[in-house]
């Protein structure tokens, strides 16, 4: 849900394009009283079969069909159908909702509809108004507790702190596949005073921490990095608050940091179809997934913070998620540059930082 692997540019475009025409939703339903939301499954999947959407129905009296896939699949489905949609609203990432605004997939929110837009950071809205974040969560860092206290270092507070000599070989990487890694490339970048259009700084940042001894490890999936920082092979990393905090929530070791410079901002996109089989129900759906009801449902589930400013959301939660000041200041990316030279980017990541 919110770490991709293996995303670019080329695999977005060739991979959707090469199953267009070849797929459909089968079961989808037609009717107007009905709207087709594609999304993600797992524990999101739960929450929105089991308050969301029966919330929603009842509201309503539209009936919302479900249709379960990745980010990448289901976006295959869109453009696949693209002369004649079957999903209303599909559930994008960061680089799914870019490529679709590039390719004119996605329409605008109209905000007759879409009322619950006036209470959205507007950090969370997409500027050209098409489509809106679904929940925030940060790129920061992750500690593992337990280690940190035996070596008698303090807590991290800034990412300056990746670079505390009593790290040495203890610093570990998501590899450049892994969406955590692309967006800190970025924000090492902008921290030393470059832009998203000329990534060296970043890349020299991240070259000093490798020659430092402290970065020595790089991980090519979530899965293995939570064993790496379980375990305390490795001490530090750079990871999604989300799959940090589901960690310490299952008694891990492990802590989350927002870095007081920022942290990075991420996000999945609720987007409307362009030529949507039922435009207005799209709309209304949309407006409901970001009202405060179905923000509080989502966020609980997903340990993100809502993107509506008047979402109640427990104690608990409040302490793991980004308040709406950090989010305010969080470290924002443009994913439309990133898209762009995601290709680019991966080489020069693979032979300045993984291949020396």
């Amino acid at each position: 849900m919110y770490t991709f692997t293996g995303f670019n540019r080329r695999r977005v475009l060739v991979y959707a394009t090469s199953l267009a025409g070849a797929l459909a939703l089968s079961g989808a339903c037609q009717a107007a009283d009905q709207v087709v939301l594609a999304g993600y499954g797992g524990s999101i999947e739960n929450a929105m079969q089991e308050k969301v959407i029966p919330a929603f129905e009842k509201k309503t009296g539209i009936k919302v069909s479900y249709v379960v896939g990745t980010a990448l699949s289901n976006y295959s489905k869109v453009v696949a159908a693209r002369n004649s949609p079957e999903v209303d609203v599909y559930w994008s990432n960061g680089l799914t909702h870019v490529a679709g605004k590039q390719q004119n997939l996605y329409e605008k929110l109209d905000p007759g509809i879409v009322t619950n837009l006036s209470d959205v950071y507007d950090s969370a809205k997409d500027p050209d108004g098409i489509g809106v974040a679904s929940y925030v969560l940060a790129t920061g860092i992750e500690y593992n507790t337990k280690a940190y206290a035996d070596a008698g270092i303090a807590a991290p507070k800034s990412w300056n702190d990746l670079w505390n000599p009593k790290l040495k070989g203890k610093v570990a990487l998501y590899t450049f596949n892994v969406a955590y890694s692309q967006d800190l490339l970025v924000i090492m970048t902008q921290l030393a005073g470059g832009t998203a259009k000329d990534v060296q700084p970043g890349l020299d940042k991240l070259k000093s921490l490798k020659a430092s001894g402290n970065l020595t490890t790089f991980s090519s999936t979530p899965a293995e990095l939570d064993n790496i920082m379980v375990q305390g092979q490795s001490w530090v990393t750079v990871n999604g608050s989300a799959r940090a905090f589901i960690l310490k929530n299952q008694g891990a070791p492990i802590d989350f940091v927002f870095p007081k410079e920022g942290a990075g901002f991420f996000t999945n996109y609720f987007d409307v179809v362009k030529g949507a089989p039922h435009p207005k129900a799209a709309q209304a759906l949309v407006d409901f997934l970001i009202s405060p009801e179905a923000q509080a449902a989502i966020a609980e589930s997903t340990v993100t913070a809502p993107i509506n400013k008047k979402t109640k959301i427990s104690d608990k939660l409040a302490a793991e998620v980004p308040n709406g000041d950090e989010i305010a200041h969080m470290i924002q990316i443009d994913r439309g540059i990133m898209n762009a030279n995601l290709d680019k980017w991966a080489s020069l990541w693979n032979r300045q930082i993984e291949g020396n």
